[in-house]
C-alpha cells in the first residue's frame, strides 16, 4: 500500500458527501475526546498543528479555543477543512521549522502512512511540548472488521494501544496519558442511533473504538 493509492483514495469522488465538522455525531465525537484530553493539555490561546486534519473533525472545533493549522496531503480534504489556515502538505517533510506548535495532533492518519516512524519524529521536531495520537483500536471488533475489510485500512489492525506507546517511546516522547475510548464511528453512526451511543462516548478499557496517547518531549 503506497502514499499514492492512499491519495487516490481520500481525492475520490464520494468524499463530497462525508459528513462536516458541525454533524451531530461528527460533533459529539470530537467534543467528547477533546474534553478527556483537555484533562492533561490547556488549549486556550496555544498554537497547534492538526495533522492529517482531513476535512476538520477536529480542526474545526480546536480552532474555537487555539489558533489551528490544517495540513493534508489530499487537496480535496484540505479544501473540505472549514478553517482558514491550511495547506496542502506531505507529513514526511513538514515545512516548519523546530519547535513551531505548542502542540501536534493528529487523528486516524498514522494507520494511512507508510514510514510511520519518520513522521512521528517530523511531529516531535516541530512541536515545542505536547503530541497527541488518536488512531483506531484494534481491539474493538468493529476497528478490526473494518481493518480487514478496507484495504486502505488495513494496517489499523497493529494498532493497539501497547503498540502505540512503544511506538511515542522510542521516539523518546513522556506518555502522560493512554486510554481507549468510545464506540461510535463519526462517519457511519445513524443519526438515530446517537442519543444511545453518546452514553457509552468515555474511556472503555481495552475495547474503545479509539486509543488517545498525549505526550510531552522530554529535553535531556
Amino acid at each position: 500500500m503506497n502514499k499514492i493509492f492512499q491519495k487516490k483514495y481520500w481525492e475520490r469522488k464520494n468524499l463530497n458527501q462525508r459528513r462536516k465538522p458541525t454533524h451531530p455525531v461528527v460533533h459529539t465525537f470530537s467534543q467528547s475526546k477533546l474534553k478527556e484530553i483537555k484533562k492533561y493539555i490547556n488549549f486556550n490561546s496555544k498554537t497547534l498543528l492538526d495533522v492529517g486534519a482531513g476535512n476538520g473533525f477536529f480542526s474545526y472545533p480546536l480552532n474555537q479555543i487555539c489558533e489551528v493549522t490544517a495540513i493534508d496531503y489530499s487537496k480535496k480534504m484540505i479544501n473540505l477543512n472549514p478553517i482558514k489556515k491550511k495547506i496542502v502538505m506531505d507529513a514526511n517533510n513538514l515545512n516548519f521549522p523546530n519547535n513551531s506548535f505548542d502542540i501536534v495532533f493528529e487523528s486516524c492518519a498514522l494507520h494511512h502512512v507508510k514510514k510511520l516512524d519518520r513522521i512521528i519524529s517530523e511531529m516531535k521536531r516541530v512541536s515545542k511540548k505536547y503530541l497527541v495520537i488518536i488512531e483506531p483500536n484494534r481491539n474493538n471488533l468493529l476497528s478490526f472488521a473494518f481493518g480487514l475489510i478496507k484495504k486502505e485500512e488495513r494496517k489499523s489492525l497493529k494498532f493497539s494501544l501497547n503498540y502505540l506507546k512503544k511506538k511515542v517511546l522510542n521516539h523518546n516522547l513522556k506518555i502522560i496519558a493512554a486510554f481507549s475510548h468510545g464506540l461510535m464511528p463519526p462517519n457511519k453512526t445513524p443519526l438515530i442511533m446517537l442519543p444511545l451511543l453518546k452514553k457509552f462516548d468515555k474511556k472503555i478499557p481495552f475495547f474503545g473504538l479509539n486509543n488517545i496517547i498525549i505526550c510531552k518531549k522530554t529535553y535531556l
